[in-house]
């Protein structure tokens, strides 16, 4: 890609997030808005940093459970480093850099990691809408009028997801040419580690060697493990801001935060896709708009806060691995079978 057309993309993916964040900040209360964030609470900041910090270890660990050459440091460290630079790349490139990462410093095998990167996050996405529809239910009640319409379309996007999952295969063959054709347009396929990656997507897709049923426990228990602690990291988040939701609201509006920052939209990373899903399903939800603005801002400002701060300790594992690697798989503890068989360190595919 030219200076000209890196300068081009840099400054689409700010046009958009700015024209996002304007676009929710328009109707915003400036007073009420400066009086939330004045009653910021430094006790709830803190638990809200651990509970981060667990997210990021149970990330690490269901990984961990899905690759066969990494030890469990060097995917942690990982992961750490992918989602600070997921946060600000466009089109969520920088989650390439967990397979990468694991590539270089490990010899983890590029095409199964790349699979089940991305099977994570489908199963990621299938838990929000499960868990956003059992709350919404709860939330809005199962009658008539805008009661079951909000059922309706929670239950419509539950439906959605299933059948994600169910015909995962030809969807990921059909997301490996759009994205070919993606990169092509943008002139990323230029760069060697976006080509590798589509490589060795369309080469894993054919389904030869799928996850067995222990990885499949491994990579169902690890997600459940993941978003509970999330769901835990956004109300301890509205905590410090001095909201006190329910539990289901916290379910559904987190839920659409998620959904939306998951988007590959050109943007500076989830910056303004966070917010606007964040702000649209919290007033849904019965939050005022004000405090959903001001609330989506404080967890994208503060999260993005704790995943740089998670950084300099993940590029020192990252370095420390790299110089230990001599090209051959790096003896490690690994999960074990029913039993207490290491599991297989041979490739394997979803």
């Amino acid at each position: 890609m030219t200076v000209t057309a890196r300068a081009r993309r840099i400054a689409l993916g700010l046009a958009v997030s700015a024209g996002l964040l304007a676009a929710i900040l328009a109707g915003v209360d400036g007073e009420a808005a400066w009086a939330r964030l004045r009653q910021a609470d430094g006790l709830w900041l803190v638990i809200s940093f651990l509970v981060s910090a667990a997210v990021l270890w149970a990330r690490g660990l269901r990984f961990w459970g899905l690759s066969s050459q990494s030890s469990l440091g060097t995917v942690t460290a990982a992961i750490a480093l992918q989602n600070a630079l997921t946060r600000v790349t466009p089109l969520r490139l920088g989650e390439l850099s967990l397979p990468y990462a694991l590539h270089r410093v490990a010899g983890e095998p590029a095409a199964p990691a790349l699979v089940h990167l991305v099977l994570v996050r489908l199963v990621e996405l299938w838990v929000l809408t499960c868990a956003a529809t059992v709350a919404g239910l709860i939330w809005f009640g199962a009658g008539p009028g805008g009661q079951g319409i909000a059922g309706g379309v929670l239950l419509g996007g539950l439906a959605v997801m299933t059948a994600a999952l169910a015909f995962f295969r030809p969807l990921l063959a059909w997301a490996v040419r759009l994205a070919t054709a993606l990169a092509g347009r943008l002139g990323l396929d230029g760069k060697p580690a976006v080509g590798k990656a589509l490589a060795a997507l369309a080469q894993a897709a054919d389904g030869s060697n799928r996850l067995d049923g222990r990885r499949r426990r491994w990579l169902v228990g690890g997600t459940l493990a993941v978003m509970a602690l999330q769901f835990i990291l956004y109300y301890a988040l509205l905590r410090a801001c001095g909201l006190d939701l329910a539990p289901a609201q916290v379910v559904v509006g987190s839920a659409g935060a998620q959904v939306a920052g998951a988007l590959p939209v050109v943007s500076v990373g989830s910056l303004g896709t966070h917010e606007t899903g964040w702000t649209a399903a919290m007033t849904w939800v019965g939050l005022g708009f004000t405090d959903a603005v001001i609330s989506g801002l404080f967890t994208q400002l503060v999260t993005l806060v704790f995943a740089a701060v998670f950084v300099p300790a993940a590029w020192w594992g990252l370095a420390r691995a790299q110089r230990g690697f001599t090209g051959e798989p790096p003896a490690r503890l690994r999960p074990t079978g029913s039993h207490g068989d290491p599991k297989d360190s041979s490739p394997s595919e979803v």
